[in-house]
Parts: structure tokens; C-alpha cells; sequence
């Protein structure tokens, strides 16, 4: 709780949770002026286990911005535009229609519910499911994809990354080596290695689903699905780590000695508005989206938005939750970076009201409200 003495609001917020069994315990990280002002953790990772700021915790879907960085850096490498049809860059993928790389991002490349058959099925299987199943897509349609395009894409990253002798990467290897590993993300995994579980399983917090009021043990804390990637949705890692991906783009691309690792043109299109004004389909809300993240969108409605950033935000904020669980972003006028994840799936309508409660607790305690 020392860890904490500063910042009183955000303590309530998550000791809130943990007195109405929404989760029993919360990673936080948040830097202001690039500088770190919290990387500590609260509460239990699993039954007499404390929290701490080392285990690998579930982003879900607060990772996509890192594939959608890591698309727009190897597209930038090789010349192709993100414009680029899906069918030309997977042969296969005929029943994907005119749904481009950018619709992808956008989220907007028309088959949102495809079943991926994630975690049982293999990565090749996945993709094989998707695309053949993904026939006359809605292309242009609003409505966010939680995981079937973005196995999509990822297919298309491993290809474009093909060696010479035709071998293809896998996608987690081939994230560690081209974004994570440049950026220090030594402990961050789209499918956690086998390995480091069978020598450190004890840094992986138990997650819980919320079921009549009462914290239940979730399937995923266990294998395949805390070993299985999926680009979209399965990324894992302590949230200091992802608090220092959205530094590197609050650094506009560059490394903390000044090195440029993606062209800050390349940052900037990331994190402008590209779908402005559509209601989607999916999150039932009218949101705005720049390329793999989300724009803040309270003038919709700052307490109905879902995975909104809160209500003191700058209009240039953006970033991405993950399901029920977890939330990052950059506020670049306040020069602010938040990052945190729970350990409890606590539903949908009690997440949104944690989730305004934990963001506008930050900029409370930083007298930035």
C-alpha cells in the first residue's frame, strides 16, 4: 500500500474492486512527463499470493496496438501500401472480398464474428477456418474484431517475413524479434513459451471470471490458452512493459537514446482518427479508431463509451482496452502514459465503470482533472 501513499484516489478505486468481487488484484503503471511516477501492483495475484509489478499479466486486447505498430513498421520496410487487398497478399483468402490491410485496422474488413477456433486449434488451422469462412465479407462495415482479422494479419506479417528458403516465423517469434525485443519488451509474449512456464509458473497471476457476484477460477489461466498466440487478443506481460510501448510512441518512434526504430510519420498515422463518426456494430457505440487503436471518443457519450479513457482526457488521447480486464493509453497533451491490468473478468457493464473509475483516479491524483 506504500506504493500507493501518493496516490489515494486510485487505491479507492482499486480496493472498490476488490470489496465487490470484480478482481483481487491490479498491475499499474503510469508516467507523466516521461517520467515514472507508479509501477506498483495491489491486492492478491492468486489465493495468499501478493501482487507484484513482475507477474505477466493478460492484455487481451489492449495488445493490438502492438501487431498494428509492428504491421505499419515491416508494411513501411517492404513498400507495400496498407491499402493493399487482402486476397493480393494471401492467394487463399478469396472469400475476403475488397477488405484491405487498412480495413483491418480500421476494423472495418467486414467478417467481426468468424470463429477462429482459438486456443484449441493451431495457428495454421486458425487461419484456414478464418479465411475460408469469411465469404462475401461486409467490407466497410463498422463493427470491432475482437480476433479474426488479426490472425489475418498476422499471416500476412509471418509471409512478408518468409526467409529465403521459404521457412515462415512464427508469429510470436517474429514480434519478439522486430518490435519487442528493440523496445526492451523482454517480458512481454503474444503465447508464453512452455518453457518459461515449467521454470516460472508462479508468474502468472490466477484470473478469475465473475459469475452471481462470486470470483471463479477462469480457464484462462491454463494451457493452451496462456500459450497459444493470437495477435489480437492474447498478449501477456507485465504492464510496465506496455506503459513503455506507449512511450516509445509518445517519443514519436524513437528509443530512449534517441535511436529511430519506426519513422514518426508512421507513428503519427497510427494514432490519428481514420473511422470518425460511425456507430459500431459490435461495441453497440458510435467510436473512433486510428490504426489499431482507439481515439478518445467521450463526445459520444464520456459515461456510456465503452473503453473510453475518461472524462479528463485530451481530445488527442488514444490507446486500447482488453476485454474486461485491462486498459493503456497516452494522453500526448498532458504527456501522460497509463497502463493496467486485473485479474478479473468481472462482465462487461462492471468493467466499464471500473475502467471510468481507475482513469479519471489517475488524473485525479495528478491534479490533471
Amino acid at each position: 500500500m506504500s506504493d500507493f501513499q501518493n496516490f489515494p484516489a486510485i487505491a479507492a478505486a482499486v480496493d472498490d474492486g476488490v470489496k465487490r468481487s470484480l478482481h483481487t488484484g491490479v498491475q499499474i503503471y503510469v508516467s507523466l512527463n516521461s517520467r515514472e511516477v507508479l509501477n506498483a501492483a495491489m491486492g492478491e495475484a492468486s489465493p495468499g499470493c501478493m501482487m507484484t509489478n513482475s507477474h505477466m499479466m493478460l492484455w487481451r486486447s489492449a495488445g493490438k496496438p502492438v501487431t498494428a505498430l509492428l504491421t505499419l513498421k515491416l508494411f513501411s520496410e517492404t513498400g507495400i501500401s496498407l491499402q493493399t487487398k487482402i486476397s493480393e497478399l494471401l492467394p487463399e483468402a478469396t472469400g475476403c472480398g475488397a477488405a484491405t490491410v487498412f480495413d483491418i485496422l480500421t476494423h472495418q474488413a467486414g467478417f467481426p464474428q468468424v470463429e477462429t477456433g482459438w486456443p484449441q486449434m493451431d495457428w495454421d488451422s486458425s487461419v484456414r477456418q478464418i479465411l475460408s469462412s469469411s465469404v462475401n465479407p461486409a467490407v466497410g462495415r463498422a463493427a470491432y474484431h475482437p480476433q479474426s482479422s488479426w490472425f489475418v494479419l498476422g499471416e500476412i506479417l509471418r509471409r512478408l517475413k518468409r526467409t529465403a528458403e521459404g521457412a515462415l516465423p512464427s508469429f510470436t517469434d517474429l514480434l519478439q524479434r522486430e518490435l519487442l525485443a528493440p523496445l526492451g519488451m523482454s517480458h512481454t509474449f503474444c503465447g508464453i513459451p512452455e518453457s518459461l512456464l515449467a521454470v516460472r509458473p508462479d508468474l502468472l497471476p490466477q484470473l478469475y471470471d465473475r459469475e452471481k457476484g462470486q470470483l471463479t477460477p477462469s480457464p484462462y489461466s491454463t494451457v493452451p490458452w496462456v500459450t497459444q498466440p493470437s495477435p489480437g487478443g492474447n498478449l501477456r506481460g507485465p504492464v510496465q512493459e506496455l506503459g513503455r510501448f506507449y512511450e516509445f510512441l509518445l517519443r514519436q518512434g524513437r528509443l530512449e537514446d534517441g535511436t529511430e526504430l519506426v519513422p514518426r510519420h508512421l507513428v503519427e498515422a497510427m494514432t490519428q482518427r481514420h473511422r470518425i463518426g460511425l456507430f459500431d456494430d459490435m461495441l453497440q457505440h458510435i467510436v473512433d479508431f486510428g490504426l489499431g487503436v482507439l481515439c478518445d471518443s467521450k463526445q459520444y457519450g464520456a459515461e456510456t463509451v465503452p473503453y473510453g479513457f475518461g472524462k479528463f482526457c485530451s481530445t488527442r488521447t488514444f490507446g486500447h482496452g482488453g476485454s474486461q480486464c485491462s486498459m493503456a493509453f497516452c494522453d500526448p497533451e498532458a504527456e501522460l502514459v497509463v497502463a493496467w491490468s486485473t485479474n478479473g473478468f468481472c462482465g462487461e457493464g462492471q468493467h466499464q465503470r471500473r475502467n471510468r473509475m481507475l482513469n479519471e483516479a489517475v488524473y485525479a491524483d495528478l491534479k490533471l482533472s
